[in-house]
């Protein structure tokens, strides 16, 4: 019912001009970003966090099944990893506002390293089995809910809030590279030397970033008053409900996603039932993912500050276009070329997302902020189902089709209903 109370409270209006104050030259941000060490830090921290994180991706599901020979074992590994990083993200963002976010971000860190070590002893000694490659998943799932979020709670106070849609972009870029590389890497690693050398590659990636989160300075939870740990987290979900513009845009953001990850897993059907690409096919389709995602950063880059609802809702439309014209794409290269711009447009609308939700977000409760937005996201596999039963009966070009127009369909409504949804941009000038 509070999601209905949050779109029906009034008709359209223009936006007023920002304040003077609010306007800031892309060069100026950019400079004023390239001479902050503790972005600096954040950024190369966080890039070889995730070259990590999608390496163990490929890793863990390459031993689960060298260990196994058994399908249900790549299940049971990510299923592991799912659960502990949902039950984590509950109490997680507590944790987070409640105590100095370097130092916890670190000892999350360092049980990651200390998770993936043990799997590189076992791996030299002979003596690795799948029993200890769940116990590593589950150690490192459980350790990163603690390290991004607080590493986002972390960037508006390093950058300040003009720079952050900036600051944030760049993040995205990072991760991206990192999501095109360094599968790569690891399967070249993989077929050369070894699975000994993909975890030393692995863990010197997960050792840098440790280093560059040494090198930040602390940051300290702020002073408000204590409650009691349940009731922190449920106030939380309270501050969201209550902020309408905040719980909107989270809303706003999952949208988007229902669609996207459940194209990752549908993808596979389009490039060999309806393109007859095969397996290099299904590459390059990944491929086009990073590339995509790489030049959504790029254009959320060069987006002028103090604009946030307005190109969100442009991006997603963007994104819903690229995914009508995806779906009925005759030859396979058109394919590539819309994906392209589906995840283009999808990390533009998302970056604006969490620009939105950080610049709303007051400092004594962004922990949780940040952590249940990440949660409100883990619901976008749930987009699989209606999509793959209407791709079974309907062929997975209507069922795309659909979704496309249903994603039109909510954002248009978002935008004309709710009032509290096109103010997002005042609210978050706080």
């Amino acid at each position: 019912m509070w999601l209905l109370g949050l779109l029906t409270n009034g008709r359209p209006r223009l936006r007023k001009e920002l304040p003077s104050d609010m306007k800031f030259s892309a060069h100026s941000n950019w400079k004023r970003l390239s001479n902050n060490d503790q972005f600096r830090w954040l950024f190369a921290g966080n890039t070889a966090l995730f070259f990590g994180f999608f390496a163990t991706v490929l890793l863990r599901s390459l031993l689960a099944w060298e260990l196994t020979g058994d399908e249900m074992a790549l299940a049971y590994i990510n299923l592991v990893s799912a659960v502990c990083m949902l039950v984590m993200s509950l109490i997680s963002g507590v944790v987070i506002d409640r105590f100095e976010r370097r130092r916890l971000m670190a000892i999350a860190q360092t049980a990651v390293v200390a998770a993936e070590s043990l799997i590189l002893v076992l791996l030299v000694t002979g003596h690795l089995n799948f029993g200890f490659l769940l116990i590593s998943a589950a150690a490192a799932s459980i350790a990163f809910p603690f390290i991004m979020p607080a590493r986002t709670a972390m960037l508006v106070e390093a950058v300040g809030k003009p720079s952050l849609g900036k600051a944030t972009a760049m993040i995205s870029a990072g991760i991206n590279i990192a999501r095109m590389t360094s599968p790569a890497i690891v399967g070249i690693l993989a077929d050369l030397a070894g699975m000994v050398y993909c975890y030393v590659f692995l863990l010197v990636v997960h050792v840098l970033s440790l280093l560059c989160t040494f090198r930040l300075q602390d940051y300290p939870a702020s002073n408000t008053m204590r409650q009691g740990f349940f009731r922190e987290t449920a106030n939380g979900f309270i501050y969201i409900v209550r902020n309408r513009s905040l719980g909107l845009v989270i809303l706003f953001g999952i949208l988007p996603m229902l669609i996207v990850v459940p194209l990752q897993n549908l993808m596979v059907v389009f490039v060999d039932d309806i393109w007859q690409a095969g397996g290099s096919g299904l590459g390059i389709m990944m491929g086009a993912m990073g590339i995509g995602g790489l030049l959504g950063s790029i254009i959320m880059g060069l987006l002028g500050e103090g604009r946030l609802v307005k190109p969100m809702v442009i991006g997603t439309l963007c994104m819903a276009f690229f995914l009508l014209l995806f779906s009925h794409a005759p030859l396979f290269w058109m394919g590539v070329l819309t994906v392209v711009g589906i995840y283009a447009a999808s990390v533009f609308s998302q970056t604006l997302v969490h620009t939105s939700v950080q610049l709303m977000a007051e400092d004594y409760i962004r922990g949780r902020v940040t952590t249940i937005t990440m949660m409100s996201l883990s619901l976008a596999p749930i987009g699989t189902i209606p999509l793959a039963f209407i791709s079974k009966h309907l062929g997975p070009s209507w069922a795309m089709t659909i979704a496309a127009v249903l994603l039109a369909m909510g954002v248009l409504l978002m935008w004309y209903l709710s009032a509290s949804f096109r103010k997002i941009d005042e609210s978050a000038r706080v």
